[in-house]
């Protein structure tokens, strides 16, 4: 295209992939029913366009309408200019459907038991069983509730699975203007059907994919058709008759008749939502949670085998349904109460609930919670060019204005803007009136009494313009720069320069051009024509953006340019932004993937996805694609996008992410959306979901320490000393912790320089170490003051000594200084005669031998240690279990290392309510 000295494309149009190029600009349209490729390209590469303009007709036939003629498309749809009668109409509705994409819905009661429906929850229920058998209503209460509570959590903060469905219907133009019985009716556009003759317009969304009609030649006026938010062209395109225009675009400018040949479904709109429909991501977080459940069933699992076969097997344990029946099931019951993470779904929710809506405040409103957590995962950002890099709003490159001859570049611009068509909404002319620097008040020395527009045969305009001030006259050209050139009348002189420039342009991703200024004396053919200057047109960036690129490197984040438009127009971008410029046409990725070639230095097709810096001339399914084959690769993929052509991917992709001003369909398929210009914000919500990461990666760890720890602690006192302790101090136990970990949410940490990901191995064999070290501190305590004097000797404590030896001892001494007899029996000892066995008709129960004093202050010694000692246990093992999370939360000492202030008050207030509970749980 540069070499052969030809303009820079101004536009696609015609419905074609980026690669046809139909420039959109003056002087720029090829003519009409004819594309023209880049040099060194063909329009049969362009496979999806082909696919977009398709349909059956019904006959049952595929037919391209694209190349076909109005006539043609007439005859295949078995209609006349006329239109259908209504019954035509009724009997194709019946065959086609309605014109609207299919709507999926599901049963909220089903989604929200779903939630119940997992190995955690399963744990959960088992537990809910053995208490209720237990007749242990109090534990049994706990355990729903809190089973509850995760499904509720989840069910609100979780998106609805068909969204961008309904986003995407919503968009569909809800009227049409249809030719129906001879007679245009407006009608709901859900019944349009192939076959209709519809009337499109200004400002109207197409409401099917339509093939335009009417005059052809000079006499074809076209429509402006803004299709950005389809195909990612950044500007509005000319489409004449015999052209197509998808479902979903909009008319910026013109009138026509038209004719429908597909609809809903079958629409390159309803291809979209289809692709959005057949991706079904599970949330990586959801992985996650699950790996580190299993681990902890595990270590349950094996201990539930442990304590049934000794308290079975070697202590004979009896077990009877009821209160109290089952010390065996009782004891089982702490293990899985205790060693399941109850409260890690809720914690971990409202842990990124929390954190979503910090985001919120930033500009980044958080649609699916797990998102946060791979965002902070995220390596490879696919952005899309138009009007989130740029813009999407073209601009004169001042700076690059090449004058011809002794004019200035203020002169060529001022030239140009002279050249505009006034209250135009032609994408052109609006930039060149407002590029001049005194745009305010150039109407005000001239005036334009007559405009000659553009038409694909000449290339150009003429603007017949008067000086108000002098009266004189002049005619302005602008259009084609070749075309400028060759009419100047210094052609001769300016074209070795021109063709350079133009080049130059091409090369840089401008488009060119050309305006000349002539007499409006004589015929237009008589005019000698004097080159004024050319002018380069682009989309710039934002002004962020550069920044914005720069911290994503900075932050490890590799930042891939996804777009529509030509690859020339990406690599300028991306030379203005400091992004790579090694950009592929999607070409080059076809062939690659077929297995027909690769660029030098490439190994496979995976290998240049993961090195390109981009690719160009994009349709959906190439951005599926791309997304898709980078997950492959084991990378976490986000993908920003405003437009429907960005829906797809950015449903595929890990993180997807829709800009400021994004259409419904690309807020519905996304998981996060910016409400703020520009993706400053993306950084940002980086930072914060990677703060976000460390404190879940805090409670993980915790959770694997806190599993061993219950299990292993429990479980050897169980089985070795055959201690029991009480299941609701357990379900109190983690209902404070846990719930004081929600403070985690608000944490000081700092995020991490590189992508996050979840090293389970780490945080494995990190729980176990933490959960050993606590099970053995735990075993040391519950040894010092059972079974030795430790406390009494050194601390001058009453002892918990509750080896036999030890409490006959005590009360062999301890009854004689109350004067009593040991032998004697207890009924003899006031307050004691009062009770069941003593005062029972025949005297006292003697069955099994009378209770001797000694054998009553045995029993209750027993007791009354036991439960002070569970006491002791219970607030060794909520204090250092919470304090682990100072522990786990750092890598340096955790004495200096500064948590935030609500994670020191949690703490406090669990212990505060520990302490209430265990005060008086020697009654236990």
């Amino acid at each position: 295209m540069a070499g052969s000295g030809q303009a820079m494309p101004m536009n696609n149009s015609d419905g074609q992939a980026p690669g046809h190029v139909a420039n959109s600009g003056p002087g720029e349209n090829p003519p009409k029913g004819q594309t023209t490729a880049k040099e060194g390209e063909t329009a049969d590469t362009k496979v999806n366009v082909d696919d977009a303009v398709v349909a059956k007709a019904p006959t049952g036939e595929e037919v391209d309408f694209k190349k076909i003629s109005v006539d043609e498309a007439l005859k295949v749809l078995k209609v006349n200019v006329e239109g259908l009668t209504s019954a035509q109409a009724k009997d194709r509705l019946a065959e086609y459907g309605p014109n609207k994409l299919p709507e999926s819905t599901r049963n909220p009661i089903l989604v929200y038991l779903g939630y119940m429906w997992n190995p955690l929850s399963w744990a959960m229920e088992v537990a809910a069983i053995i208490a209720i058998a237990l007749l242990d209503y109090a534990d049994f209460c706990l355990i729903v509730a809190l089973l509850f509570l995760n499904a509720t959590i989840s069910y609100v903060e979780e998106s609805n699975a068909d969204k961008a469905i309904k986003a995407l219907t919503a968009a569909l133009a809800p009227k049409a203007k249809a030719l129906r019985d001879g007679k245009v009716d407006t009608i709901d556009a859900q019944y349009l059907v192939p076959g209709d003759i519809v009337v499109v317009r200004l400002g109207e969304i197409v409401p099917a994919d339509i093939k335009l009609m009417g005059e052809s030649g000079e006499d074809d006026h076209p429509l402006q058709v803004d299709q950005a938010a389809l195909t990612g062209e950044s500007l509005p395109v000319k489409k004449y008759t015999n052209d197509v225009c998808f479902s979903g675009s909009t008319i910026k400018q013109g009138e026509k008749h038209a004719i429908v040949y597909a609809t809903g479904a079958n629409t390159f709109f309803g291809r979209a939502a289809a692709l959005i429909g057949s991706t079904n991501n599970v949330a990586n977080l959801q992985k996650i949670m699950t790996k580190i459940g299993a681990c902890c069933l595990i270590t349950i699992g094996v201990w539930m085998v442990i304590e049934l076969a000794v308290q079975f097997g070697h202590y004979r344990h009896a077990c009877a349904g009821g209160e109290n029946g089952c010390p065996t099931l009782t004891n089982m019951l702490v293990i899985i109460v205790g060693g399941i993470p109850i409260a890690m779904p809720t914690v971990l929710n409202v842990t990124l609930a929390l954190g979503a809506f910090k985001l919120a405040k930033e500009g980044a409103i958080v649609a699916r919670m797990s998102a946060v957590e791979e965002m902070a995962g995220m390596d490879i950002l696919c952005s899309d060019k138009t009007g989130t890099l740029t813009l999407n709003k073209l601009t004169v490159e001042q700076a690059s204005v090449n004058p011809f001859g002794n004019y200035s570049r203020e002169e060529v611009i001022k030239y140009a803007a002279l050249s505009a068509q006034r209250n135009s909404e032609e994408a052109i002319d609006l930039v060149l009136a407002e590029s001049y620097e005194h745009k305010d008040t150039l109407w005000d020395e001239y005036e334009c009494p007559k405009f000659i527009p553009f038409n694909p045969v000449d290339k150009y305009t003429i603007a017949i313009i008067r000086d108000k001030k002098s009266g004189e006259m002049m005619r302005i050209m602008k259009g084609a720069p070749q075309i400028v050139i060759k009419k100047a009348r210094n052609a001769s002189e300016i074209t070795e320069l021109g063709t350079q420039k133009i080049t130059e342009y091409a090369s840089r991703g401008f488009r060119a051009l050309g305006v000349a200024k002539g007499s409006a004396d004589g015929p237009i053919n008589g005019v000698q024509w004097e080159a004024v200057g050319l002018l380069p047109l682009y989309d710039p960036p934002r002004h962020d953006t550069g920044e914005t690129i720069r911290r994503c490197i900075q932050k490890g984040l590799l930042v891939k340019m996804i777009t529509g438009d030509q690859a020339l127009i990406g690599r300028e971008t991306a030379k203005q932004l400091g992004m790579g410029t090694n950009i592929f046409n999607t070409e080059v990725l076809l062939k690659a993937k077929e297995g027909k070639g690769l660029p030098e230095g490439f190994a496979h097709v995976e290998d240049l996805v993961e090195r390109a810096d981009g690719f160009a001339e994009v349709f959906p399914e190439h951005k599926f694609m791309i997304v898709e084959m980078l997950q492959k690769a084991h990378h976490m993929v986000g993908m920003t996008g405003d437009g429907v052509n960005d829906a797809p991917a950015l449903k595929k992709a890990d993180v997807g992410i829709a800009v400021d001003g994004a259409t419904d369909a690309a807020r519905g398929a996304a998981d996060i959306v910016l409400t703020k210009p520009g993706l400053s914000t993306i950084v940002e919500a980086i930072i914060g979901a990677r703060k976000i990461f460390q404190r879940m990666t805090t409670y993980s760890k915790y959770t694997v320490a806190m599993t061993f720890r219950i299990c292993f602690t429990f479980g050897l006192l169980t089985v070795i000393y055959n201690w029991y302790f009480p299941t609701l101090l357990i379900v109190l136990l983690a209902v404070f912790n846990d719930g004081a970990m929600i403070a985690l949410s608000k944490d000081r940490v700092v995020s991490s320089p590189t992508p996050n990901s979840w090293n389970l191995r780490a945080i494995f064999i990190s729980g176990i170490v933490y959960g050993l070290y606590l099970t053995l501190s735990s075993w040391t305590l519950f040894f010092a003051a059972s079974k030795t004097e430790f406390f009494r000797d050194r601390c001058h404590m009453f002892t918990l000594n509750t080896r036999t030896r030890h409490v006959t001892t005590f009360c062999n001494q301890m009854i004689p200084e109350l004067g009593y007899t040991a032998g004697a029996n207890i009924c003899s000892v006031p307050g004691y005669a009062t009770q069941p066995h003593c005062v029972r008709a025949g005297g006292p129960d003697t069955t099994n031998g009378p209770i001797t004093i000694l054998d009553q202050c045995i029993a209750e010694q027993y007791y009354v240690r036991n439960s002070i000692l569970r006491s002791l246990i219970y607030s060794h093992v909520s204090i250092s279990g919470q304090a682990m999370v100072f522990v786990v939360r750092t890598m340096s000492w955790s004495l200096i290392a500064r948590a935030g202030l609500w994670t020191y008050i949690a703490f406090f207030l669990a212990q505060v309510r520990s302490a209430c509970i265990s005060t008086p749980c020697w009654a236990c």
